[in-house]
């Protein structure tokens, strides 16, 4: 069977009971904004990978696709277990409620990049809510699913938040005034995740505040030429207490440090990418990330440093 029917070529799709409708349909809105959160709710999935939130996220998913079917058939759907469904919602919330505690002012997204991707999809679902609300036969279990489902998106981010904070505190107060192998990969480990979640593969080094290196590691399909630039970015940032982007400016013709990339046998460079590691403002060592664009290996250093600095 071929993927492409052709039948949609004139701008119209069929609903479950065989009627053609056009494309911008209040229903197929509806549908195609389910289909679109299940897809975030995917890739927040493939992020975490494993634990109970990923278990809810999954049985979210398959009620989702039931919920889509319940929109496109006027409530005739297979979409059997609707008010335990919601009570699992409702339950989910009341825990991570617990979890995180009361949420008394506005919340900032962008704490981390894994609960700023649950925000997205929270915004998602209040949009896909808005669809559903345009469709005049949806059920009323419909519309109560999708806003409570909106209600656990926030609470799980703001969870994700407390955790990803407490996380960085626990691992400050290990650190001191030194950084070990198993910092360095939980470092590399958190890059990696961020990079691969924007489809991008890097490599990523981390030394010491001597610049020594202490772990350095590729993803698969980075360019080879990543690995030296990553570990030089790293020892850039360490030497220098700088980050490498901000070096550029220094070494420029008739700046403070002309030239300074061409001495020292080339071990300095002025790409953008390397992070000094601080804690308690003593740098401890520096991060370097090589195999995006110059923004994108800016931006990984800048996270990679931050999640140890718990900043």
């Amino acid at each position: 069977m071929k993927i492409y029917t052709q039948t949609g070529d004139d701008g119209t799709t069929g609903l479950y009971s065989g009627e053609r409708v056009p494309k911008t349909h209040p229903k197929i809105e509806a549908v195609g904004t389910l289909d679109e959160l299940t897809s975030h709710l995917g890739g927040i999935k493939s992020i975490i990978q494993k634990g109970p939130i990923v278990d809810e996220l999954e049985k979210i998913q398959k009620s989702l696709i039931l919920l889509m079917s319940e929109v496109a058939s006027s409530g005739k759907g297979e979409w059997q277990n609707k008010q335990g469904d919601i009570r699992f919602l409702e339950n989910c919330i009341d825990h991570y409620e617990q979890q995180a505690g009361s949420f008394t002012k506005f919340i900032l997204p962008g704490d981390n990049p894994l609960s700023s991707q649950v925000d997205i999809a929270r915004t998602v679902a209040r949009r896909a809510e808005r669809a559903v609300a345009r469709c005049q036969d949806a059920q009323t279990e419909v519309r109560k699913y999708i806003n409570r489902l909106s209600d656990y998106l926030y609470v799980a981010a703001r969870y994700i938040d407390k955790v990803f904070r407490e996380t960085m505190k626990t691992n400050i107060q290990q650190m001191h005034t030194e950084l070990n192998l198993e910092q360095a990969n939980f470092l590399i480990e958190k890059v990696k995740e961020y990079a691969a979640y924007k489809g991008i593969q890097v490599v990523v080094a981390v030394v010491s505040k001597e610049g020594s290196p202490i772990s350095v590691q590729v993803m698969d399909n980075s360019f080879v030429i990543s690995y030296e630039l990553a570990i030089k970015k790293a020892f850039t940032a360490s030497a220098l207490k700088m980050p490498t982007h901000e070096l550029a400016r220094l070494t420029a013709k008739g700046a403070q440090f002309e030239g300074l990339e061409n001495m020292l046998d080339a071990k300095i460079v002025t790409l953008g990418g390397g992070c000094p590691i601080k804690v308690g403002g003593i740098v401890i060592g520096a991060i370097g990330v090589s195999g995006g664009s110059a923004e994108d290996d800016i931006e990984f250093a800048r996270y990679g440093a931050q999640c140890i600095e718990g900043e």
